[in-house]
């Protein structure tokens, strides 16, 4: 599964606007970040694995809830990859 910024902001975005449910997002991030491909992209580009990461991190339940990412976090990573603000891990 070949990961790209568009895909993963267009996944961003939809679940920012609730048109997608956050299990929806976890479960196509988990593809990413079990692959092969997820160490490669950690190197290469780390705005994209950082902002994938978080997407994944969405499936906290219960009182582990306070690992998901909040709200204002992705709003950061959707601003980088929209170019609005540069990213600084």
């Amino acid at each position: 599964m070949t990961v790209t910024r568009e895909k993963t902001l267009e996944m961003l975005h939809d679940y920012l606007e609730g048109k997608i449910s956050k299990e929806i997002v976890h479960q196509w991030a988990l593809k990413i970040v079990v692959s092969n491909e997820f160490d490669k992209l950690r190197v290469e580009d780390e705005l994209l694995s950082e902002t994938v990461h978080a997407l994944f991190d969405l499936h906290h339940e219960g009182g582990d809830e306070k690992f998901n990412p909040t709200i204002e976090e992705l709003e950061y990573y959707k601003n980088c990859l929209e170019g609005k603000i540069k990213f600084k891990k």
